[in-house]
């Protein structure tokens, strides 16, 4: 009976963050209360009394440039004349390119039930960014690296059990994530007529946009979600839209956000369950800039090329185990990518969570 309960119980976040900014206010917040089977860690409320604490850590991989759903080299688009600093070709729109991106997320979340219907919610962030940029030149190639770290954006939230199928959310995105993050970058490369290293260090740069913490924005998250379940199978779907509130402080506001994803469920045992998942995400350019962001430094940097549209197959393994625990991890890779590019393209995601709940 304690297996079956925790199977009841514990939930399993869908979780499809845009490329520009994982966004972590995707979590899903609506569910189910005390259903048996395959209904375990779909999207749920808790009991009056009851709460539940997560761990989750998830890593966004990504690798090269596309524009609509075709590859871009970057030598196609970016280009330098030497100098201190360098300057930009001007038969290139930007000084450099980003060729690889990993962005790896903490995530710590509070769930309790306030009444038989209503939960209540909260989830705070860190993350870390790391950006690989290159630099063409008429004789040698460029390299470098910079990194962002810090808390991100945080979550509030309401859930609301309407009854054993429909449950929906509304949830509200706070700006705890910096805007205004700079870093350093060693650029190097092999000097081609001896062999030698070269290399120059330009500090304090401020990053471009997918190397911020933060949106700068109030948001406002409302869901919908249905779920049906047998003893072995459960399924369902969940629509969400991220509405942004005004401009930030540095003069933009990102682009709105709508997501729908679909997901099957399979009861292996008391003690382990298996999941499937097919998500689409549609979110928009960037509106304004960024002054201090210089827009032909990168396509990373450009408002104007932002936005697009993705779809993501994830594969699910959920365990329970003690008084209330489990863990998951869950791999999703994109089967479709239609980006407002030259945007940097999603190899894969993948992510880990634990969950205790009494």
């Amino acid at each position: 009976m304690r297996a079956r309960f925790l199977i009841t119980a514990c939930l399993a976040l869908g979780f499809t963050p845009a490329m520009a900014e994982m966004d972590h206010s995707q979590h899903d917040m609506t569910g189910h209360t005390a259903h048996t089977g395959a209904s375990a860690h779909i999207h749920h409320s808790h009991r009056k009394g009851m709460w539940m604490l997560e761990y989750r850590f998830m890593r966004m991989n990504m690798n090269g440039l596309l524009d609509g759903t075709g590859n871009v080299d970057s030598r196609d688009i970016s280009g330098a004349f030497p100098g201190t600093p360098p300057t930009i070709d001007p038969t290139k729109s930007y000084l450099m390119a980003p060729t690889k991106m990993r962005m790896d997320m903490h995530m710590l979340m509070l769930m309790y039930g306030l009444t038989e219907r209503l939960s209540l919610m909260g989830m705070v962030n860190y993350r870390d960014n790391r950006m690989d940029m290159v630099m063409h030149m008429p004789m040698l190639d460029m390299s470098g690296t910079m990194e962002t770290r810090g808390l991100g954006d945080s979550l509030l939230g309401a859930m609301m059990t309407l009854d054993d199928r429909w449950t929906t959310s509304l949830s509200i995105s706070l700006p705890t994530g910096g805007i205004d993050e700079t870093a350093d970058m060693t650029m190097t490369g092999i000097n081609p007529m001896d062999g030698t290293q070269v290399s120059f260090t330009s500090t304090n740069i401020d990053v471009s946009y997918p190397m911020q913490l933060g949106s700068g924005t109030f948001d406002l998250i409302p869901a919908v979600t249905y779920k049906d379940s047998t003893d072995k199978l459960g399924w369902g779907t969940q629509a969400s839209y991220i509405l942004r509130l005004g401009d930030n402080d540095n003069g933009y506001t990102l682009g709105d956000r709508f997501e729908i994803f679909a997901w099957g469920k399979y009861v292996i045992s008391p003690s382990f369950l298996v999941s499937g998942k097919l998500t689409f995400a549609d979110w928009g350019r960037i509106d304004g800039r960024d002054p201090s962001i210089d827009p032909q430094m990168s396509p990373a940097g450009d408002p104007d090329v932002t936005g697009g549209t993705r779809a993501d197959a994830s594969l699910g393994l959920n365990c329970f185990f003690g008084q209330g625990h489990s863990v998951g991890v869950e791999f999703a890779v994109p089967v479709h990518q239609d980006l407002n590019g030259p945007q940097m393209e999603n190899d894969w995601t993948l992510s880990f969570t634990y969950q205790y709940m009494r």
